[in-house]
């Protein structure tokens, strides 16, 4: 788990007047300047000067007091400028963001999550459901059954700005905010026309993409209504194909396997170009004394080139199967908002609003394979279309059956396709008490309806008495030999044995199509109080400023699946089965998704009190101190408290301290609580011998929610002998207690055997004859997970011929991310692997004059180990992947014309096209590529359009 503290602090400050304000605190609001050369500052001063009062995501504070909690604040045209494809792109390149799901990600865990596609931020690596995601203060439903929420849905022309708290905020905004919260600001004052269209392309031809935007706002009524409605569009064109691209490396996939030979060498081996060796494209016979024939076209065979290294399952060279699978999705998006309100009094608005996104998305998935001890075919001596060749060796060996593995590329692959659509409505009112109180009110609905298909997958129970094909003895057909006893009607023998030997009818008998559908719904009313006690109730530093409010919340949760999904797999009648499948919940080979239905609720109420302390004095010129306390109680889990304290002290003009302890919790989502049971098999390393893995998990009523103490501190410097710059550095500490979630296989054998604990022996067992390890995983509260580390600020600007140059760097320094689970004496230490570098950067250099602007952005990631316990030459051949840097350019031209503002923009992401590196700390024998997310997969990309304003 990765863990930064992107840290700004906000300190707005006005009058009576209500006419100016400024944005003091932490320069880290921007990593770059939007298009008119303002600062973060400056951007906020301006919002500030449009509204007297305006909400500090960092506290529910609705005054000029300066809350002690880190916020970042970033305008939208900072974060376009960054990413024109995608303001949330933008976000992602933040180093607080880390190893985050983006638009064009399509892993295995994205896909069978739902989140293919899906842009989910992620801040200090905690995971996207510890960040909570907010509309101008409110609530988004979740958009997977992770629980966490596709920030792509959010209107991206509508918004002025996003603040990015990087500190603990439950006390303030309840369940989820962990990790943080990202709140996106919408510009509800905005009156005329604007648009966006734009159209990107990578250097291989490849990922292409068009997006167009328009958005509307006017005020009626002599100016007491106002109204502001958006529509989107987004299309990119995938790779669904893995063997479509032009990309050389990711025909390289790199991984680590158990060394055949470890008497030679170290126990493990990463090795480049990894292929399976336990399977080919026409059946290949994996074991016993006929182990490397493969099978060709025409009845054909040929010897298998096994490679230079080989392992049980998988090989370096030679004529294995790449295991790639669909390079990147296709999707397209769409999205509406809209929004009224009206002042019926001068002090009283009313206001509703809606939204709605759908998103269709495909994946190309990857080859069938029935290989290993759970999908390899037993081949009896009299199967009809066994090669004559073969079956003599067979008898000249007195053999009966044999053992093949095989890779159905010669078939449809498995392909994903996901439809979600998301809706939401809001309604609510809020208004002014005298001169200093204010107060909401709202009642929103959200739900996300999203369908998950997985085509082309394999039955179990057809294919297995497909395959075993006998001559009818009375018909002299070639027939499946259960229904020869009255079983399986309607069964297509299955030629497997060479390249192309799988016929339509065939495919049409063994192939299906897991499905689900699901509905997750959430309610929320809010009521929301704020303000100050008043001159004469202070400390003489100012007024005490007060929040408060209550909260309800209700999620559910709804699910649906097909039929197959849902049946006992049973082999009854069939040999050659493999037996640790045999009933089984689920048909097909992967992927059999279950019912699920279930609901909870939340009961809040919060307090929060920011008290001026000291004022113009001489070891201070002020110190505000900040503290609150909500009360959470959840139906199924129970009561709960959280709070927060800290301070605020600006000791003389530059130099600010700021300070911040919270406890903060995330109570467990829906799936969480009631997924069904669900079983998925992959390949697991046991006592240095590669195994297939049976991964029963299932969701778990009685979770508890998860506590943290989070506690950050840090200083901000503003040297007045160097005009224009701003530094500030920050100190983050996080304790995860009662963390939700499941061990990886690696760490519950490891606390068995080693630590002795006994839920985790509970977990898994061995299966006998070399069978495999089943593992049984419910979610659960684990014990531990902790993560520290500093967050660097360096912001520098200053006129330049006649022109204004802007430096900025941005770096996050992760010192420790690591989980003890079930009480264990050794922690799983995660620092230092691709998803968790110790140290991540961004600098940027921007200079603008006249109409022009040009920014140059460097990216940085530390270099990275594949496995945190390993010492490369005694556990491992190769265990350290390298530093990445990548560049990238962008320019914009702005004019006038038409009666409106314009803008050109062109930018070119990973200029060099550097290529990802190799390696994980991922399962051993898995396909490698690239190592993380947090890399780029597109190479060079190319983006030019077009903004417009009337």
């Amino acid at each position: 788990m990765t863990l930064s503290n992107l840290s700004k602090a906000i300190l707005v400050a006005g009058g009576s007047c209500g006419a100016l304000a400024l944005a003091l605190l932490s320069p880290s609001a921007a990593f770059a300047q939007d298009m008119q050369d303002m600062s973060a500052e400056t951007a906020m001063a301006e919002d500030d000067a449009s509204e007297p009062e305006i909400v500090v995501t960092g506290s529910r504070i609705q005054t000029n007091f300066q809350a002690p909690t880190p916020v970042t604040v970033a305008t939208a045209e900072e974060l376009t400028a960054s990413a024109p494809g995608n303001l949330a792109d933008g976000l992602n390149q933040l180093p607080v963001f880390a190893d985050g799901n983006k638009t064009g990600s399509g892993g295995a865990t994205s896909v069978s999550g739902g989140q293919m596609g899906q842009n989910l931020l992620n801040l200090r690596g905690l995971g996207a459901n510890r960040t909570l995601i907010l509309l101008d203060g409110h609530r988004m439903v979740a958009t997977n059954q992770n629980g966490s929420v596709d920030v792509n849905i959010i209107p991206q022309s509508l918004v002025r700005r996003v603040d990015v708290v990087t500190g603990g905020a439950s006390a303030a905004y309840g369940s989820d905010a962990v990790a943080g919260v990202v709140n996106f600001v919408l510009d509800m004052d905005f009156d005329g026309v604007k648009g966006d269209v734009g159209t990107g392309i990578s250097t291989y031809g490849d990922l292409g993409s068009v997006k167009g935007s328009l958005a509307f706002g006017k005020g009626f009524a002599d100016g007491r209504g106002r109204f502001i409605a958006a529509a989107e569009y987004f299309r990119q064109k995938g790779v669904a194909d893995p063997y479509a691209t032009d990309r050389e490396w990711w025909y390289r996939p790199a991984g680590r396997i158990p060394n055949p030979n470890p008497s030679t060498g170290t126990p493990f081996l990463v090795v480049e170009d990894l292929r399976a060796s336990s399977g080919s494209n026409g059946g290949l016979i994996t074991s016993g004394p006929l182990r490397g024939i493969e099978f060709l076209p025409g009845g054909g065979t040929r010897m298998f080139d096994f490679g230079t290294i080989t392992s049980t399952t998988w090989q370096s060279g030679g004529d294995g199967p790449l295991g790639v699978g669909g390079f990147s999705p296709d999707q397209r998006r769409w999205n509406m908002f809209a929004r009224g309100e009206f002042d019926v009094t001068d002090n009283f608005t009313v206001f509703a609003e809606g939204l709605y996104a759908k998103t269709n998305t495909l994946n190309g998935g990857a080859a069938n394979q029935h290989v290993g001890s759970s999908a390899r075919f037993t081949i009896f001596r009299n199967n009809a279309f066994l090669p004559d060749s073969v079956r003599q060796r067979m008898v000249d060996l007195n053999l009966q059956s044999i053992q093949v593995g095989r890779y159905f590329n010669d078939a449809p692959w498995a392909t994903v396709k996901a439809h979600a659509a998301v809706t939401r409505y809001s309604v609510g009112f809020e208004g002014k008490i005298g001169s200093s109180w204010s107060y909401d009110a709202s009642y929103t609905y959200g739900q996300t309806k999203q369908y998950l298909g997985q085509q082309n997958r394999t039955n179990m129970r057809n294919i297995y008495a497909a395959v075993d094909a006998v001559v009818d003895p009375v018909s002299g057909n070639i027939v499946c030999r259960s229904t020869l006893n009255g079983l399986d009607p309607g069964c297509v023998p299955l030629n497997i044995f060479g390249h192309g030997s799988v016929t339509e009818q065939a495919l049409d008998y063994i192939y299906g199509t897991s499905e689900k559908d699901m509905k997750l719904t959430q309610k929320v009313a809010v009521l929301n109080i704020a303000g100050d006690l008043g001159e004469t109730l202070q400390l003489g530093a100012g007024p005490i400023a007060v929040a408060a409010g209550l909260e309800y919340r209700h999620e559910g949760v709804v699910q649906t699946s097909d039929a197959v999904s849902q049946s006992i797999l049973n082999f009854d009648g069939l040999r050659g089965f493999p037996t640790a499948l045999n009933n089984r919940i689920g048909v097909y080979q992967s992927y059999n998704p279950q019912p699920l239905s279930g609901s909870y609720n939340i009961k809040e109420a919060y307090l929060e009190v920011g008290v001026p302390v000291f004022k113009d004095k001489a070891f201070a010129q002020s110190l505000d101190v900040n503290g609150a306390v909500r009360r959470a109680d959840y139906s199924l889990a129970g009561p709960v408290t959280t709070w927060k304290y800290g301070f605020n002290w600006l000791v003389i003009d530059p130099i600010r301290i700021r300070y911040t302890k919270s406890r903060d919790i995330r109570g467990p989502n829906s799936v969480e609580l009631f997924n069904a049971q669900f079983q998925q098999t992959g390949n697991f390393i046991y006592n240095g011998q590669q195994l297939q893995s049976f991964i029963i998990t299932s969701g778990n009523p009685n979770l508890k929610p998860e506590k943290a103490l989070t506690e950050t501190y840090g200083i901000v410097l503003r040297p007045s002998f160097i005009p224009g710059l701003q530094l500030s550095a920050d100190r983050y500490k996080i304790k995860l207690k009662d963390a939700i979630g499941v061990l990886d296989n690696t760490d519950i054998v490891r606390l068995c055997e080693q630590d002795g604990r006994e839920l985790a022996c509970a977990q898994y067992e061995v299966l006998p004859e070399g069978a495999g390890v089943r593992f049984r995983k419910p979610t659960m509260n684990l014990d531990v997970a902790s993560a520290s580390g500093y967050d660097f600020e360096v912001a520098y600007d200053r006129p330049v011929a006649d022109g204004k140059l802007q430096l900025r760097l941005l770096a996050t320094h992760i010192t420790k991310s690591e989980t003890l689970g079930f009480g264990a004496s050794a922690p799983v230490v995660e620092l230092g692997t691709p998803e968790v570098p110790r140290w991540r950067a961004t600098a940027t250099v921007r200079f603008s004059k006249d109409n022009w602007s040009v920014q140059w952005r460097q990216r940085y990631i530390h270099k990275s180990v594949v496995e945190p316990d390993f010492v490369e030459g005694v556990d491992i051949n190769h265990n350290n992947l390298p530093a990445v840097t990548y560049s990238d350019i962008n320019a914009q031209y702005s004019f006038g014309g038409f009666g409106g503002e314009h803008e050109l923009y062109f930018s070119v992401t990973n200029l060099f096209d550097k290529d990802p590196p190799f390696g994980s700390n991922g399962p051993p024998g898995s396909f490698l590529i690239p190592a993380s997310a947090a890399y780029d997969w597109a190479g060079r990309y190319f983006n030019v359009g077009f903004r417009f304003k009337f």
